[in-house]
């Protein structure tokens, strides 16, 4: 082996015994967290904590169904651009996008998709999910591997809190998601609204302004979530954060995007 190459080869074990040490050492914290990275060039180059551990899914499922909803639409079973009105859209106690428009505006199912991936409305995924079926966004899941990952509740105002925790995944199944999203020509316009995401709090929030980072959040009360697919001149991995059992989410948060700054320096290519 040429000196160069024993070079590298040692640099490259020393940067992911690194990547490893601080994943651990982030799965410390109090609660129950399931981690995982993973270089997009090289996939042993990757680290992971309870990857196999099952915790409630929240807004994460989300990418899941719109997937399931491309594959329909590509069988001719859904019509992406056929429109509803907003009267028609669930109502919401909490706070929703939808409330910009007006009774008789229409929106395509592609603009629901949409804002169900951006900004996480709920009304929006409530009908997004009407128009798949659940029972196809289980077939959808347990067709594409992810077979730890399941919906049993939707997302209208009666299955949110404590109910909405029976929908479940693991962070395997999370990475296997971002992997499919990432590579699936039918997908491009999922990875786009997801690198469109306006919650940036978690993963993306220390990263340069010339990462792109393509992600969905989950939040419920003790619970924060974040997996992203993370892109810019010098890196490109996936990254895979689910936490809960926290006692303080707010303080997570804030620990999470330093760790993800972290991550980012031990991800950057071997020649950058």
């Amino acid at each position: 082996m040429l000196p160069n190459a024993v070079h590298n080869e040692a640099m490259s074990l020393e940067k992911k015994l690194a990547l490893e040490e601080l994943c651990a050492a982030f799965a410390t914290r109090p609660g129950k967290l399931a981690l995982i990275v993973q270089s997009k060039s090289d996939p042993d180059f990757s680290a992971a904590i309870n990857a196999h551990m099952t915790l409630p899914s929240a807004s994460v499922i989300k990418p899941a169904i719109a997937c399931a909803a491309s594959d329909l639409a590509t069988r001719g079973g859904l019509e992406l651009h056929r429109t509803r009105a907003k009267a028609e859209l669930d109502e919401t106690f909490y706070c929703s996008i939808l409330e910009a428009f007006d009774g008789a505006d229409r929106l395509t199912l592609k603009a629901l998709i949409g804002l169900m991936l951006i900004v996480s409305d709920n009304p929006a995924t409530s009908a997004v999910l009407d128009a798949v079926g659940m029972d196809r966004v289980n077939t959808w899941l347990d067709a594409n591997g992810l077979d730890q990952t399941s919906i049993e509740v939707g997302f209208a105002d009666a299955s949110l809190g404590a109910l909405l925790r029976a929908n479940l995944t693991t962070a395997k199944d999370c990475l296997r998601l971002l992997q499919l999203i990432d590579t699936t020509p039918a997908y491009a316009f999922i990875k786009r609204m997801l690198a469109n995401n306006l919650r940036n709090e978690r993963i993306p929030k220390r990263l340069p302004d010339d990462a792109v980072i393509a992600h969905k959040t989950g939040t419920l009360v003790g619970l924060a979530h974040d997996i992203a697919i993370v892109e810019s001149p010098i890196a490109a991995y996936y990254m895979i954060v689910l936490a809960d059992a926290l006692d303080d989410e707010a303080a997570f948060v804030s620990e999470l995007a330093v760790f993800s700054e972290r991550v980012y320096g031990l991800m950057r290519h071997r020649d950058a």
